[in-house]
């Protein structure tokens, strides 16, 4: 595993999915703000249904950890369920532990090899 390029495919993932957010985000709270500023008349229902699409675009980058999560472990051999759930509900923190658990791994098989070798 070349940690740079593991990375750099979370950063091409991750950045789209982050101004998507931002900008969906942005205009979807402008509209609620105006939304009630100006008294518009809409049912309970229909408030809590614009509700819940604003916090599913506030959990589009969260699944995109979480996917990209699930792809290493199931190049890995993981255990994939796992990281997506943890990647959906801690975002960065669990690429974050993901990759420091990699580079332990790694460095692990590296100091064992070098003892076989002495």
């Amino acid at each position: 595993m070349e940690i740079r390029k593991e990375i750099e495919s979370l950063a091409i993932w991750y950045i789209p999915a982050f101004i998507f957010v931002s900008i969906m985000g942005a205009l979807f709270s402008g509209y609620l703000k105006d939304m009630m500023e100006y008294g518009a008349a809409t049912p309970g229902s229909t408030f809590a249904f614009l509700s819940a699409i604003g916090s599913f675009i506030n959990l589009i980058d969260n699944l995109v950890v979480g996917v990209w999560l699930y792809l290493r472990g199931k190049k890995d051999g993981g255990r994939v369920i796992l990281w997506f759930f943890f990647g959906v509900v801690a975002n960065f923190y669990a690429a974050l532990m993901y990759i420091g658990l990699k580079i332990y791994e790694q460095q692990k098989a590296y100091n064992k090899s070098v003892k076989q070798t002495d």
